[in-house]
This record gives structure tokens, sequence and C-alpha cells, in this order.
């Protein structure tokens, strides 16, 4: 009789066990989540790919973040932009067809005194820590003065001492470009935002203010606004050669 009992006994315990069982088939079909692999059907991301974050093997951005591609250059600020009201590109029949086939225009150099156009490291597009040189170092003696090569319009004055020191924006008249001036000599600025300038009017003198080795003008050229959605700087040396003959 005892014997009998403890094999009845062992096949309870194994049909409760059997009962008590759930299959993995029969997890998912409940709903319930697989231990390792994300349910597609709900939506579920790869645990090491959130959704809005970076690409980690590539860097490529996010479109719903609209991160910067790691690596990429932005293009250089020197100060903040003036307002959209202030910068208004120039388009269609606006822009005056004075530049010649070279895209130059007839005024003055820009440096009045004894000058020169420096080594290779003075050049447009040259490299610079954590940049691109965006313009033509002229090197000349401090306070030499520096003149409006072309009749325009002030329209940003301001002074950045970690980087182009002491500036003005002029805004063209003729050909709707600006033109920029920097590391000016401190207390040398004769003029204002919003002054109008006639072509070989003073601006101020040539210094070495914000980031600067020696004394000299960097001259920029931008086209389609400087620092303004869509706006470029071009090479200046071209055109600072043609004044420099005429």
């Amino acid at each position: 009789m005892l014997v009998v009992m403890v094999r009845r006994t062992s096949l309870l315990a194994v049909a409760l066990g059997a009962a008590c069982a759930v299959p993995a088939s029969a997890l998912a079909a409940n709903g319930g989540a697989a231990p390792i692999a994300a349910s597609a059907a709900s939506g579920g991301g790869a645990p090491d790919a959130p959704a809005g974050a970076p690409n980690r093997s590539t860097g490529a951005p996010s479109a719903q973040t609209g991160g910067a591609v790691p690596g990429s250059v932005p293009k250089r600020r020197v100060a903040p932009a003036p307002r959209r009201s202030a910068v208004v590109a120039p388009t269609g029949s606006d822009v005056p067809a004075d530049p010649d086939a070279a895209g130059t225009v007839v005024g003055r150099f820009p440096v009045q005194g004894a000058y020169s156009f420096g080594g290779r490291d003075a050049r447009f597009g040259v490299g610079r820590p954590g940049h691109v040189h965006q313009g033509q170092d002229v090197p000349a003696a401090s306070g030499t003065p520096i003149v409006a090569p072309v009749a325009g319009t002030i329209i940003w004055k301001a002074n950045q001492p970690g980087g182009a020191g002491i500036y003005l924006v002029l805004r063209a008249s003729s050909d709707g470009r600006d033109y920029v001036f920097m590391h000016l000599k401190r207390g040398s600025v004769l003029v204002a935002p919003d002054q109008a300038v006639t072509a070989g009017q003073q601006l101020a003198e040539v210094g070495a203010t914000g980031i600067a080795s020696g004394p000299h003008l960097h001259f920029e050229i931008w086209i389609g606004g400087w620092q303004a959605r869509g706006g470029a700087p071009i090479d200046p040396l071209p055109q600072l050669e043609r004044w420099a003959g005429s």
C-alpha cells in the first residue's frame, strides 16, 4: 500500500508541474515581451538607439534633433549677427551690375599708407585654430588711416576682444557687398552704425585689438549679406590688388 501511494503522489506532482509550465510561444501570443529582442509590433526601439539620438557608428545627425555633423566646421561668427532688418541680402534687380568680369569694382585702397599683403598665412582660406581665415590681412603701422573703399552705409560696429577686436561692417551702395574691417585701433573709429560714408572717407586706423600678432587690417568681402543666411565671404585679394593699382 505504501508503494502504491508514493507512486500516485509522484504522478500527481508531474501532472501539476506540466500544467504550470508556460511555453515561450504562449508568452508571445499573450503580449509578453521577449527577454532580449524588442517587439517590433509595439514600436520599441533597440536599447542602444533611442529615438532622436545620433547614429553612434557614423555620427550622422538625427533629423529630429537637427544636430550638427561631428567633424564639420561651422561658419565662424565674429559677433552676433545684426537684426534681420539691418542686414538684407540684395537680390535680382536690386544688385547693380557694377562689378566687372573679374568680380571687382572701382574704389580706393582701404589702407592709406605703407602696407604689405603679408605671407602665405595672411591669405584667404588658410587654416586657423578652430576655423578658416575668411579675409586678407594687410600689415601696416599702427595708426595708419583706413578709408572706405566705396560709398555706402555702416551697418555694424562692435568689439570682440577674443577675436576680431574692434571692427566695422560697411555695406556698399553700388554693388550691395559688405566690406569688413577688423583689429581697428582703440579710440580711432570715426563712424557709427547707420551712417552714410563716401569713398575715401576715413573710418578708423590700423591697430592690433583682439587676437593679433601685430598691427594690421583684416579685410573681408561678403556677398549676400555679412553673417546673413545665404551670405558668404569671397577672396578679397583680387579686389585689393585692383584698388592698389588704381
